[in-house]
């Protein structure tokens, strides 16, 4: 019995032994991973830094088929984004209302939340007429709200009153704002809806301008992309001129550029966005993220 009882105690430990191993190996293949994917991550990076490198360029796309590595690299003009943050700043109540209503919310909820949100936002602690400042927060169990300057991310919106109602009208309302572009919305790289709110056009205005942008192909990105040489032009594809008091919101020219790389090594993967200004000369980090997949 002694025996039997030392042998599966030796079994037991044996085990152990093993699974921890296992467990070590895993750790280090991993590590080995991560470090590789994030330096194929900094190689798509360090490419479509370069300002001769256009959206549509195979050097953004690099595979080893042996080796089962290589890096994806997409370049987004940062710029077919509203700037919440500038857009507060402006106090631009209605053009605020506008975009919360064209989402579905009543206007009364619109009002509450664009007063909420530049409360969130302004240096002082004046309440506006439907807004919140601190002693709202304070009575909620939240006494360092708000605070009192702009968004340094867009997850902080969400600690905002009333932003529980956009949450359910529009689950996906943060792909439509950014905190990094000039402020002007760039036509050649917004999307549909963008442009319906914040040029005020309709839906098939906006769709054929989306068609003619995208060029034969109808594909975004590629070469056949029709690159509006001046805002005029687009602003006529749009219906519009640039006497128009809307025009006043719209560009051709916003440098802001986001860059997303995608590195993979075998099943794992691993992305870095950089957000860069002025890519073309003298080019400025304004924002850099890892995202683990």
């Amino acid at each position: 019995m002694i025996v039997f009882w030392l042998m599966a105690i030796l079994s037991l430990f044996l085990f152990t032994t093993i699974q921890l191993v296992s467990s070590d190996v895993d750790l280090v293949v991993s590590q080995k991973h991560d470090f590789r994917a994030e330096q194929l991550c900094e190689m798509g990076i360090a490419v479509a830094a370069n300002p001769s490198i256009q959206r549509y360029d195979p050097l953004l796309t690099q595979f080893n088929p042996l080796t089962q590595e290589g890096y994806h690299v997409l370049i987004r003009g940062e710029g077919g984004k509203i700037n919440i943050n500038l857009l507060l700043q402006q106090n631009d109540r209605e053009f605020l209302e506008r975009i919360f209503t064209f989402w579905g919310m009543e206007l009364e909820q619109a009002e509450e939340l664009s007063d909420c949100l530049i409360d969130w936002i302004d240096p002082d602690d004046q309440t506006n007429l439907s807004g919140a400042e601190n002693e709202y927060y304070y009575e909620m169990g939240f006494p360092t709200y708000p605070f009192n300057r702009p968004f340094y991310d867009l997850e902080e919106m969400s600690l905002v009153k009333g932003m529980d109602y956009l949450n359910f009208v529009k689950p996906n309302w943060r792909s439509f704002f950014t905190l990094f572009s000039g402020g002007k919305l760039d036509l050649r790289h917004a999307d549909m809806e963008s442009i319906m709110m914040v040029a005020e056009v309709e839906d098939f205005a906006a769709e054929d301008f989306i068609r003619l942008r995208l060029g034969p192909d109808e594909i975004e990105g590629t070469e056949d992309d029709v690159l509006f040489e001046s805002l005029q032009e687009a602003l006529s594809e749009l219906g519009m001129s640039a006497e128009d008091p809307r025009a006043n919101r719209l560009t051709v020219s916003d440098e802001t550029v986001r860059i997303e790389s995608t590195g993979r090594v075998g099943d794992y993967q691993k992305q870095i966005v950089l957000v860069l200004r002025n890519r073309e000369s003298n080019p400025v980090i304004l924002n850099r993220e890892e995202i683990f997949q």
